[in-house]
């Protein structure tokens, strides 16, 4: 088997993929390392492990033998800084649901309720208030002149009677 050096001569000069191949057999032990080194979560092996190929690709092309590094090293450098960068990276990618894409399924559920039956006078009042303009407690009760008390029970009563 030729070293490290020729192969790399090689596959600059023909991009032969049988060349690549026998990359990939010597250094895919060096990427599964540094995945389980860094503790990347089981479900991110296959994204990092391509990102590991790839950045062998490109190592392989960009290396320089007159810079007094060896390739593997040269290589584990590239790798554990793509790693390290990747891995904050997904930190930042956490999703989180936007309101704005949420708001018509929230409102179309709003109007599909219908107002129940048999309401006292304040309940409708209360009902029109909370429920269809969508003012809170204490608005409410300041509106009306009653206490906060009394306009969650109310709210309560229609509650029930929603039901």
């Amino acid at each position: 088997m030729k070293n490290d050096y020729e192969l790399i001569y090689l596959y600059k000069n023909t991009q032969d993929d049988d060349i690549f191949q026998i990359m990939i057999q010597k250094y895919s032990p060096l990427i599964w390392k540094n995945i389980h080194q860094m503790y990347i979560e089981p479900k991110d092996y296959d994204d990092f492990y391509q990102e590991g190929i790839i950045l062998l690709h490109q190592a392989m092309l960009t290396f320089d033998d007159t810079k007094n590094k060896t390739f593997t090293r040269y290589f584990e450098l590239i790798l554990v800084r793509r790693f390290v960068y990747l891995k904050n990276k997904t930190k930042s990618l956490i999703l989180y649901p936007k309101p704005e894409l949420f708001e018509s399924v929230y409102e179309e559920n709003f109007d599909s309720i219908q107002e129940p039956e048999n309401l006292a006078p304040l309940e409708k009042k209360i009902y029109d208030n909370y429920f269809i303009e969508k003012k809170i407690v204490t608005t409410i009760a300041e509106e009306l002149k009653i206490s906060e008390k009394s306009v969650k029970n109310a709210i309560y009563r229609i509650k029930k009677k929603m039901k």
